[in-house]
């Protein structure tokens, strides 16, 4: 079943904004389809149906005000139908006229093979060898909203380097040079450190313990897709790997280590959405 959350401040199923006309929907029909005729972005024709950016609330208006009763091959979100009543959404009076011809050439999207999220990591350590154990959600960066692809993944391992402690903590992970999340299958190494001075995972935390729910809003996504660019960047990233970044102060214990971490990456369950 979708999900779905009724909003506090209704907008009636008879509302139309100014300039918009009713449109029934059809097999095939998607926002993005409609979106692409008119020339305005997706969020935005949502926005001019039911006021919301939230994609729970919007899967609520298209049950309960459009009548959908066909869901994603996920079961994450509902999708137009011919049989929808009363399938009515509301789309500009006017049609934008695209250009027969274009050769401008059609560009790759942006971090196609680059996958982002939040975990939450346990580790501990004893001079030059300590464990560690990594369950987090990623996100595709170069998806289109709001159909992105998802992966929760487990790594699982062992460490050479110098520390000592344990912590649980927050981990920010940047996935490069994957298409698809089950390329990230198998054994995975690299430079790491990790730190934690008995901090509070406080507020940081809350959206991590339901790993389900790392991001439930368009605004953290594109965040995310905000600071995935700045860490490629700053860290000079190139090469297929999974970076495990451990925010500092985020985490639970007094633990300091730096060296070599290596770990078998598993792919746990993938999907599609933002939340």
């Amino acid at each position: 079943m979708p999900i779905e959350k009724k909003p506090s401040s209704l907008v009636s199923s008879r509302y139309t904004a100014p300039d918009f006309r009713e449109y029934k929907v059809k097999d095939n029909d998607s926002w993005e389809s409609l979106a692409r005729t008119y020339n305005m972005e997706v969020w935005e024709l949502i926005y001019q149906n039911f006021k919301t950016q939230d994609i729970a609330e919007t899967n609520w208006y298209l049950h309960h005000h459009v009548g959908c009763t066909k869901k994603t091959k996920d079961g994450a979100n509902w999708v137009f139908s011919t049989k929808d009543t009363p399938g009515i959404v509301r789309v500009p009076a006017r049609r934008i006229s695209v250009p027969a011809k274009n050769t401008k050439k059609k560009s790759e999207p942006k971090f196609k093979n680059v996958w982002a999220g939040l975990g939450k990591g346990h580790s501990g350590d004893l001079f030059i060898v300590g464990a560690h154990d990594l369950t987090g959600m990623i996100y595709n960066m170069g998806d289109k909203l709001p159909n992105v692809r998802n992966a929760m993944l487990n790594i699982n391992g062992y460490k050479l380097g110098l520390g000592l402690g344990g912590s649980v903590g927050a981990v920010f992970i940047l996935a490069h040079g994957y298409d698809t999340s089950a390329e990230m299958q198998g054994v995975s190494g690299g430079w790491d450190f990790d730190i934690a001075v008995m901090a509070k995972l406080g507020d940081f935390l809350k959206g991590v313990r339901d790993l389900r729910n790392t991001v439930n809003t368009i605004q953290k996504y594109k965040k995310m897709r905000y600071l995935t660019e700045n860490l490629i960047k700053n860290m000079g990233v190139t090469e297929p790997g999974i970076y495990t970044i451990p925010i500092p102060l985020a985490g639970v214990g007094v633990h300091l280590w730096g060296g070599y971490k290596f770990g078998d990456v598993s792919v746990l369950r993938t999907g599609r959405g933002i939340f």
